[in-house]
């Protein structure tokens, strides 16, 4: 990179989400856009990718509106799918990858959408719950190798030889690459920007338990993006290496790892799961400058001795979000980074998917320690008692209230959750219930304290109990349930059921039934890693399960029954 280039910064958030992509392309078409598994993608090329994908999704029908399933990992083609979508004036449905049969019906039925794009390892699913939903999705498929180096095409062809869809003949199959040919001849249509359009749906829980699709708009998404490379710390510009390892159908990959750094010209170190293995030797090979990790993924970082006697001088940021960091693991980060010749300090920041994602983070020049840091751009923070307007005294604790241009449009088809969670102040300022009782101190500064909503979140990953339990209670086994959340070290929290069997079952025999329901309805990070059998649930005085003191004493035995 020349000395004299002036650092591209993405300025104009009031574009399309491919909108702000172009812009990007157009000054950065020869600098590399993505790099996976050793191969580069320029930005060029992206955007070529991308045209073709956008042509590719007209001919399967979809149109300006329609929401299309995204179930895919992070990989060059998935980027292009999501500004595909985005080109098109669709909508992107992000969900996880590892969703079951019946959620993938569920996600599909919610959005009435008609198309699901994956790769080929998680097709038989795809279709599968194409066929549960009862509609006539089609499943549109490619190769997670298509962008991998020849070698490692051939590594991955054998791997994978019993993994892959065994439906070649179903018609609702659609390969993507057909679907390019098909077409190739069409005209895209032109990019229109509105500001009260849906651009993306990603996923939430609620009081029902049930998952919410929060309608995110294209200034939500390109503002996060403008207001993270303003927070960064370093220019985010091209020449700059971004380790994207958080998936994209979770806000914080979509917005911090992937959208943040392609609007802006840097370039993206693809991860399509997160392996400790691979990490290393990625970090390690490309010199990655800045990462976004979760705790669970910082902690199992820090256990490996590959970075033994290894310089890390090249990192320039390492943020730390959708789960607390503990003071403790915080301090040993810091310390690891210092002994390997980093002079930066992890970041800890906050957000939450009602905003896309992250609205907090420690300034690059003061990181106070256990604080998750202090509104980034335009976003606004203010801590009430709970459910109220009413402001508590500075270091005090309440419910974390925030606004800016990144909160959400509302939650799909649900506006009495709506009107719950984003309401207008007196000065017709749109505030952001968290649900998250923090504290701010004397300069700005906000503290975690814990969740008002009872919510798991494991490795990153957002469990709701109430989801869980209603798969566990369909069991003929079980007479009622608890489900809960216990520490664990590498994951932050682990999933625990406490159940209560109907007379004359035996445990045994009951856990493999559990096991059983858990793999066929939940994902399989959501499924409990411990079933705890007692004769009665603990009640409070109103007569409902005692939910907190479970947990409590399943932290004391440290997880065990």
């Amino acid at each position: 990179m020349e000395n004299d280039r002036q650092p591209l910064i993405f300025t104009d958030p009031e574009t399309t989400v491919f909108g702000a992509f172009d812009n990007a392309a157009g000054q950065c078409a020869a600098l590399p856009a993505l790099s996976f598994m050793g191969k580069t993608v320029t930005y060029g090329r992206l955007k070529r990718e991308t045209e073709d994908i956008a042509r590719a999704l007209l001919a399967a029908g979809v149109r300006e509106n329609d929401a299309v399933t995204f179930m895919m990992p992070n990989c060059p083609q998935a980027v292009a799918v999501y500004y595909a979508v985005s080109r098109i004036g669709a909508v992107s449905n992000m969900i996880h990858t590892l969703s079951s049969v019946e959620e993938i019906a569920f996600y599909l039925n919610k959005t009435n959408s008609r198309l699901i794009v994956t790769t080929d390892l998680f097709a038989d699913r795809a279709l599968k719950g194409a066929d549960a939903a009862g509609t006539d999705a089609a499943v549109a498929v490619t190769p997670l190798s298509e962008f991998m180096p020849p070698i490692l095409k051939l590594g991955y062809a054998f791997k994978t030889r019993k993994n892959k869809t065994k439906s070649g003949d179903n018609k609702r199959l659609l390969p993507l690459r057909s679907l390019k040919k098909r077409g190739a001849a069409l005209e895209l249509p032109p990019v229109v920007y509105r500001e009260d359009r849906v651009a993306s749906i990603l996923y939430s829980g609620g009081s029902t338990g049930l998952p919410k699709g929060i309608c995110l708009s294209d200034k939500n998404i390109n503002a996060l993006g403008k207001q993270i490379a303003e927070a960064a710390g370093h220019r985010v510009e091209p020449g700059l290496k971004f380790l994207s390892a958080m998936p994209m159908f979770h806000g914080f990959g979509l917005g911090v790892g992937l959208h943040a750094l392609l609007c802006n010209g840097a370039q993206c170190v693809l991860l399509p799961q997160f392996d400790l293995g691979s990490c290393i030797k990625t970090v390690l090979k490309e010199k990655t400058n800045m990462m976004a990790v979760v705790p669970s993924m910082l902690e199992a970082l820090l256990r490996s001795d590959a970075f033994d006697g290894r310089d890390l001088s090249f990192l320039k940021g390492i943020y730390c979000g959708a789960d607390t960091v503990s003071p403790q693991l915080e301090e040993r980060a810091n310390a690891f980074l210092k002994d390997h010749g980093c002079r930066e300090q992890v970041r800890p920041g906050y957000g939450l998917t009602e905003c896309v994602t992250v609205c907090t983070l420690n300034p690059i020049d003061k990181v106070k320690p256990g604080s998750i840091g202090v509104p980034i751009g335009e976003m606004k923070c203010r801590v009430v008692r709970p459910g109220t307007f009413e402001d508590v005294p500075a270091g005090e604790p309440g419910e974390l209230l925030v606004a800016g241009p990144t909160v959400m449009l509302r939650y799909l088809d649900e506006p009495e959750e709506t009107a719950k969670t984003v309401r207008a102040d007196a000065d017709g300022v749109r505030w952001l219930f968290t649900g998250d009782l923090c504290k701010i101190d004397g300069e700005g500064y906000v503290y975690f304290i814990q969740r008002l909503k009872r919510l798991i979140i494991t490795s990153g990953y957002n469990v709701y109990p109430a989801q869980v339990e209603r798969v566990i209670q369909q069991c003929p086994c079980v007479k009622e349930c608890c489900v809960v959340g216990v520490k664990n070290r590498l994951l932050g929290q682990s999933v625990a059921a406490a159940v209560v069997l109907q007379k004359d079952v035996l445990p045994e025999a009951a856990r493999k039934e559990i096991a059983e329901a858990c793999k066929k309805g939940l994902a399989q990070y959501a499924a409990p890693s411990l079933i705890v059998f007692r004769d009665a649930l603990p009640l409070t005085k109103l007569g409902k399960v005692y939910c907190v003191w479970i947990e409590a004493e399943l932290n004391e035995k440290g997880g065990k029954p």
